[in-house]
């Protein structure tokens, strides 16, 4: 794996998604209770969850003190009155009365502001082990055991402070988020040590994830390293409870390479309306071990138990152009209206071009065909830092995303870089899922230019909007005359608030505001209500004050 949190120790070369699945048809879902619409939380770079005070942060193992890793969330579907609530745990570096707890926030206003209302302290139920790491959450969408539909789960590796030992533990919540209870040990191995060189003799069990197998069966995925005698650096694996989580069966490969070199980890699993589950999972060691950017790679079951062969790393994932994903990688099975495929969405800390080296990292990857065929690529509510060289620290190290109670938003929470503190925060944005969306390179231009930007959906932005003459003009087709929320993908480098002037249907012009963004080439969300006529629309983007670059535009209501 591409890095560790506890240990934040990044590979050569590299500085360094809660589990997917709703494993069972829609019509085993129990007591869902349609909430209102959610509303998108676009503007600027997402809300605010947790910032970790400067000074507070402790240095893991010899990395660097990053004050928060793993943002793990999850929204609640099989609820009832509490559906749509949203959750986020993470890996917090702040210690509280000298131990590590895994805090856990809520949402109920979609997002827009959050409050601590638990927190897990494994050191009450183990009192040696007193560090956390690398939390996941799950809500189950059937009764399983004495657990009923709607318990949440939290999933976690657990350590002592000399780092001697490694256990993953699960704890659950019967009255969504506020108490929890201890549920049981799935698994203990050794000294968690992070060494991905062939030569590495440690014996780590790492990074918990739950999904519900077809079968009715909980499962949790891990990463094991206790399988050198038989060639594999390190395998993704899984044990099963029939009992709800009360015990655990026997280890399962999913993949379990015998090459000494490649060390698939950071495994999560969803469920696809076909019935098949599809996994991901970064392979640590590729291109090469002096290369080593973790792409992801993907494997399909008929079950979430049968994923052979195991010795297989699977299929790279890969757009069109040949570039793909790297490091942490989540996926997650989300609705989309008029798709009954729906779409299988995966994100990572950085995107690798087609020779897998790091080249940026904004936008998740997206399949509309249940893992089969093409992959696109659908822009981050947030951003952040992907290959710390912006004086970030380990920022988007193992983000998270989830749906919206009623489909039609796609929430993130991920760690973003705080240069006043030098920690991340823990933020959480959103994007229509159903929007209309309009690339600004295919929009009739004049007196402006396109740029190459890797972070730019396409590839492509338009810049050099500077002058009197200069224009953008999107045509639009909607469904329905009314007012549409327009959401702006841009980048903001000069340091100070800009704006152009934008008209509808040759109207009269007003402003939208663009905040500044990090740099030229890191992106932000502009929102602007506009007006529109059933079929064909104009809006046309032109020079207001100061300077921004385009990359897309969105209209949804």
């Amino acid at each position: 794996m591409s890095l560790r949190t506890g240990a934040l120790r990044a590979p050569r070369r590299a500085h360094a998604l809660v589990l997917a699945a709703a494993a069972t048809a829609a019509a085993l879902l129990v007591g869902v209770v349609g909430p209102a619409p959610a509303e998108a939380v676009t503007t600027g770079n997402g809300a605010l969850v947790y910032s970790p005070a400067a000074g507070t942060s402790f240095n893991p193992e010899g990395g660097r003190a990053a004050g928060t890793t793993y943002a793990k969330m999850v929204v609640l579907k099989n609820s009832g009155s509490a559906n749509g609530q949203q959750f986020v745990t993470f890996d917090q570096l702040v210690l509280e009365n000298g131990v590590q707890v895994y805090p856990i926030y809520r949402s109920t206003n979609d997002g827009t502001s959050w409050s601590r209302v638990a927190t897990v302290t494994p050191s009450k139920q183990f009192p040696s082990l007193t560090r956390t790491a690398q939390p996941s959450l799950y809500e189950t969408p059937i009764q399983l055991g004495t657990m009923p539909a709607g318990t949440l789960l939290l999933s976690g590796m657990i350590m002592p402070t000399d780092r001697s030992s490694s256990r993953l533990v699960m704890y659950k919540s019967l009255d969504h988020g506020l108490t929890w209870s201890f549920v049981s040990t799935v698994d203990t191995g050794g000294p968690a040590t992070y060494d991905p060189s062939p030569t590495s003799t440690t014996s780590t069990v790492w990074e918990p994830s739950v999904a519900v197998d077809a079968n009715g069966g909980l499962v949790t995925y891990f990463s094991d390293e206790r399988q050198k005698a038989k060639g594999v650096l390190q395998a993704v694996s899984y044990r099963r409870s029939t009992d709800g989580g009360a015990t655990w069966g026997p280890l399962v490969n999913v993949s379990a390479p015998t090459n000494r070199s490649d060390r698939p980890g950071m495994i999560t699993v969803t469920r696809m309306p076909n019935g098949n589950y599809i996994a991901t999972f970064e392979v640590v060691n590729r291109p090469s071990q002096t290369n080593n950017t973790a792409p992801v790679y993907y494997k399909t079951s008929p079950d979430g138990l049968t994923w052979s062969p195991e010795t297989s790393i699977g299929t790279k994932l890969a757009f069109a152009d040949g570039r793909g994903l790297g490091s942490s990688p989540e996926v997650r099975w989300i609705p989309e209206a008029g798709n009954p495929n729906g779409m299988v969405v995966v994100s990572s800390k950085w995107s690798v071009d087609a020779s897998g080296n790091i080249d940026g990292g904004q936008t998740f990857a997206v399949n509309r065909n249940q893992g089969s065929g093409a992959w696109e690529q659908l822009p981050y509510a947030v951003t952040y830092d992907a290959r710390d060289t912006e004086g970030g620290t380990f920022s988007g190290f193992a983000q998270s995303f989830d749906s919206s109670a009623d489909g039609k938003t796609l929430y993130q929470a991920t760690n973003v870089e705080n240069l006043s503190t030098t920690y991340n925060d823990v933020r959480v944005g959103s994007v229509p899922i159903n929007a209309l969306r309009y690339e600004a390179e295919s929009a009739t231009r004049t007196d402006t230019s396109t740029v190459t930007q890797v972070d730019a959906v396409g590839g492509q932005k338009v810049g050099n909007i500077n002058n009197a003459t200069s224009r953008v003009q999107f045509t639009v087709q909607v469904p329905t005359a009314g007012t549409y929320t327009m959401n702006v993908r841009y980048d903001n480098g000069t340091g100070a608030t800009s704006t152009h002037a934008v008209s509808v249907n040759g109207g009269t012009a007003s402003a939208v505001s663009y905040a500044p963004t990090v740099n030229w080439g890191r992106f932000g969300w502009a929102q602007k209500s506009v007006t529109l006529n059933a079929g064909t629309n104009t809006i046309a983007f032109t020079k207001g004050t100061g300077f921004a670059e385009l990359d897309q535009i969105q209209l949804y209501r």
